[in-house]
C-alpha cells in the first residue's frame, strides 16, 4: 500500500492559493487543482482581486466543515426568499448583513 505524502495528510486547515492573472481560464483551474490537492479540502472558493501591480486570482479550499456552514447560508437564503422577506433583511449571494451583537 502506498503512503500518501505529508502535505497531503489532513490537518484540519486548507491553504489559500494566490498567483498573477495569466490567461483567466487556465489561472483558475490551477488555482482549483491546486487546493483540491489538499487533503482537507471539498470545495474550493475563488474571486478574482483588483489590485495595485495587477489583478490576482485568489483560491481557498474549502473544509468539510466550511462546506456545511455554506450549505446552511444557502439554505437560509432559499428560505427568505421562500417566504418574501423584506428586501432589507434578504441576502444576495454571500453578501448578507450579519446581526448586531
Amino acid at each position: 500500500m502506498s503512503q500518501t505524502p505529508e502535505s497531503a495528510q489532513p490537518d484540519g486547515e486548507c491553504e489559500t492559493v494566490v498567483g498573477a492573472v495569466v490567461s483567466v481560464t487556465e489561472q483558475i483551474g490551477r488555482n482549483v487543482m491546486t487546493a483540491l490537492n489538499d487533503a482537507d479540502a471539498v470545495a474550493v472558493l475563488t474571486t478574482l482581486v483588483p489590485g495595485i501591480g495587477g489583478d490576482r486570482v485568489v483560491s481557498v479550499g474549502l473544509t468539510n466543515e466550511q462546506m456545511h456552514q455554506v450549505g446552511i447560508l444557502l439554505n437560509q437564503i432559499q428560505e427568505e426568499d421562500e417566504t418574501d422577506a423584506d428586501d432589507a433583511e434578504r441576502c444576495i449571494g454571500f453578501q448578507c448583513r450579519l446581526p448586531q451583537s
